[in-house]
């Protein structure tokens, strides 16, 4: 298998599923970048707010329980997070995606989504960072 260089990218994906945040993060390690992980809106604000100047993207889920997505980027941008987001979502009603676009998410891409294509998104977002 080639060994795919590490990147100084760093992203932080976000979903109460732990099946797709597993997949995401394999997927995205795979592609060489540095990801971490959390299972709920709380535990990713908790994780941003820690150091909002060393995460370079982040990539979550609308609907969780507690804190949603919509919330979590709020919170992220008070914390003073400044880079993109994508919203990786099963479930965007209408009227999300202008909400989104307020928020100034830099993608919304929809579940089940093939690996190429989560990658392509996030060499999009890193490219226009």
């Amino acid at each position: 298998m080639e060994m795919i260089p590490r990147q100084q990218f760093r992203i932080i994906c976000v979903d109460d599923n732990p099946t797709i945040v597993e997949n995401l993060a394999d997927c995205l390690n795979h592609a060489g970048y540095d990801v971490d992980t959390a299972r709920n809106g709380n535990r990713a604000l908790m994780k941003i707010s820690k150091a909002p100047y060393t995460i370079d993207l982040i990539i979550t889920d609308l609907r969780m329980p507690g804190m949603d997505g919509f919330e979590l980027i709020v919170q992220a941008r008070a914390a003073g997070y400044i880079g993109p987001f994508i919203v990786y979502s099963g479930q965007i009603m209408p009227g999300d995606r202008q909400r989104l676009g307020q928020l100034g998410v830099s993608r919304v891409l929809e579940k089940p989504m093939r690996n190429a294509e989560i990658v392509g998104a996030v060499r999009q977002a890193q490219q226009g960072y």
